[in-house]
Order: structure tokens, then C-alpha cells, then sequence
């Protein structure tokens, strides 16, 4: 887990947790100056909890959320940007194999995300199409995914920001965007279950062995809801 030294105290789980995947990171670095270290500052002010780790350590991630004893009764939102988007759906991936819903995924400039587990109930693929250069690639759903899959261009929504694929990760109107999307006041942001979360949890397969309403997607430029 990334060291986050001198941060504000971690709230407990009753409102709810957010996992957050940062970019690739070099050894050693606790990403005190990191956009998503940042990210976790602004969700703990608002009362909610929130963790940041490397990408590499997904599994470790799902394995302390699984680890606690009311799991199954916390609202989980999940976040990540670069390497970290890969990450983030491995791990959501992870939590629809113990049958934990989702709330939101998002994904920002993510680096060879997998596809979107029948667990999620609201995806976020955010890139930025007027950047220098992007290493992205879009967020695709899962055969059985049948949530709300949104794409938004962050070139677009936010015109005089930083779009790039490093810069956009600590522009701070993004990151603003992202906290809005992921909680709602002191609360991780609830999303209706999809029509295939049922079937999901209760042990379907992800790759889907059934045929499954087509996820709602979504292109937008416009405001979180």
C-alpha cells in the first residue's frame, strides 16, 4: 500500500470506501505530490474513506477490502489513472467474484483497462482527445455488463485544463470531477443495481454464458449526476 504520510485520518467504513490506483510509481515513492494522493485528501475531508495503491497491488487492495467484516454491507467506489485503470478493473473484477456490487468505476487515461465485470453498476471511461500525447485506450464492458457505461472527454468538458496524459492527473478541475463522481456529499455516490446484477452476483459467470441486455452507454461533455 502507498505510504501516505501525514495525510488526514482515514474515516471509518460507514460511508462507504474508495479505492484509488495511481500511475506507475517509482520504488521508494509514497506520491505525496501525486494527483491521487491528493484525491484521497479531498474524499477524507468529506467524511468518506479512501485508499490509494500502486497498480501492481490489486489484489492486495481487494484482499484488505474482503478482509473486513462487513464488506458485504459497504459501498465501494473504485478509480484509476494510467497503469492504475488496469488495476482498478482487475480489482473490481476481483470483488464480482465475492459477489460485491460496485458502485462506479472510473478510469481517466487508462493504460489496457480489462473489461467491465457485471458487478459495476456506473463505468467512467474519462480521456482527454486534445492532449499531446495519451497512452489510453477506451474502457470496453464485459459480455455480461449491463450498467451504465459513460465515456466523457475531458478535452471537451473542460476546455482551458490540462489534457494531456500526465497532466490531466493533477489538474485540479479533474480530479474535482472525479471525487463528484465517485461520493455524493459524505457518502460513496449509489448507483441502481443493473438488470443483470442479480444473476451476477449469485455466481453467473463474467464472460457471460447467457446472452445480456446491451450495457447503456453513454458520450457526454456534460456534468456528474
Amino acid at each position: 500500500m502507498v505510504v501516505q504520510k501525514g495525510g488526514l485520518a482515514n474515516p471509518p467504513t460507514e460511508k462507504g470506501s474508495v479505492y484509488l490506483f495511481a500511475g506507475l510509481t517509482p520504488a521508494g515513492d509514497d506520491m505525496a505530490q501525486s494527483g491521487m494522493y491528493s484525491l484521497t485528501q479531498y474524499i477524507r475531508a468529506a467524511g468518506v474513506r479512501a485508499d490509494v495503491y500502486n497498480p501492481a497491488e490489486w489484489q492486495r487492495a481487494a484482499d484488505n477490502f474482503l478482509a473486513q467484516p462487513r464488506h458485504t454491507e459497504t459501498q465501494v467506489a473504485v478509480a484509476g489513472y494510467s497503469m492504475g485503470g488496469n488495476a482498478a478493473t482487475r480489482f473490481t473484477e476481483r470483488l464480482r467474484a465475492a459477489g460485491v456490487p460496485v458502485q462506479t468505476l472510473l478510469v481517466f487515461e487508462a493504460y489496457n483497462p480489462t473489461p467491465v465485470p457485471c458487478n459495476v453498476r456506473r463505468a467512467i471511461d474519462m480521456y482527454g482527445s486534445d492532449g499531446l500525447f495519451t497512452l489510453s485506450s477506451r474502457l470496453q464492458p464485459g459480455k455480461s455488463f449491463t450498467g451504465r457505461l459513460e465515456t466523457v472527454d475531458w478535452s471537451k468538458l473542460h476546455k482551458d485544463g490540462r489534457h494531456d496524459h500526465l497532466g490531466v492527473s493533477k489538474e485540479p478541475a479533474a480530479l474535482e470531477y472525479v471525487k463528484h463522481a465517485l461520493i455524493s456529499g459524505s457518502r460513496v455516490r449509489t448507483q441502481p443495481p443493473s438488470p443483470s446484477e442479480a444473476a451476477c452476483l449469485a455466481g453467473a459467470p463474467s464472460s457471460g454464458t447467457e446472452p445480456a441486455s446491451p450495457p447503456r452507454t453513454k458520450h457526454t461533455s456534460g456534468s456528474t449526476t
